[in-house]
């Protein structure tokens, strides 16, 4: 946990260098350590899997992590096909945090019995998709927020601070609500 939750720190210490100075080395180390953190945290992941001895990955900690997993190659996904677009710095953040919960949950299994183990790996599934398409439109209305405050006071963007447009962060807190229901 704490190989991948380091990397994820060190990537988000590379986010909040953009405005600081601007290098096409930091890009690649931004990248390169959060797919480090994504392949361990996918490593750990599937050894807790293997080794479960009720239901694979069904127990609070477990939850967090997944959580955690689905937003973390979210973030790497949108940093390589947008790689002037600071998402790190919005994304990173509830990464860490679910990550933290993660360590403060309980490990022990939901109790289940063998007639609801279906239903309850469904549920748990949307609940989880749902969950993070929630935190996704959270981090897009929050980058709305900011990005509608810098164009009414009529600011320039910060060096290598570069948001989406207003109209496609709309777009995704649009979609986002309907996605999770």
């Amino acid at each position: 946990i704490v190989c991948f939750a380091a990397s994820y720190a060190v990537a988000l210490g590379c986010e909040a260098s953009r405005p600081a100075f601007r290098s096409a080395f930091r890009g690649f180390v931004l990248i390169g350590f959060a797919a480090a953190g994504l392949a361990a945290h996918t490593l750990f992941l599937g050894w807790r899997a293997l080794n479960a001895s009720s239901v694979p990955l069904s127990s609070p900690f477990d939850w967090y992590l997944l959580a955690a997993w689905l937003l973390a190659a979210g973030y790497l996904y949108f940093t390589i096909t947008n790689p002037r677009t600071p998402v790190g710095l919005f994304m990173l953040p509830v990464v860490l945090a679910l990550v933290a919960a993660a360590q403060v949950s309980s490990r022990a299994a939901f109790p289940q019995s063998p007639a609801t183990q279906v239903w309850g790996a469904i549920h748990g599934g949307f609940n989880l998709a749902a969950s993070v398409t929630v935190a996704i439109g959270a981090v897009a209305g929050l980058m709305w927020l900011i990005q509608a405050d810098r164009l009414a006071r009529k600011r320039a963007p910060l060096a290598g601070f570069r948001m989406p447009s207003l109209e496609r962060l709309a777009r995704i807190t649009a979609r986002t609500p309907a996605i999770a229901a």
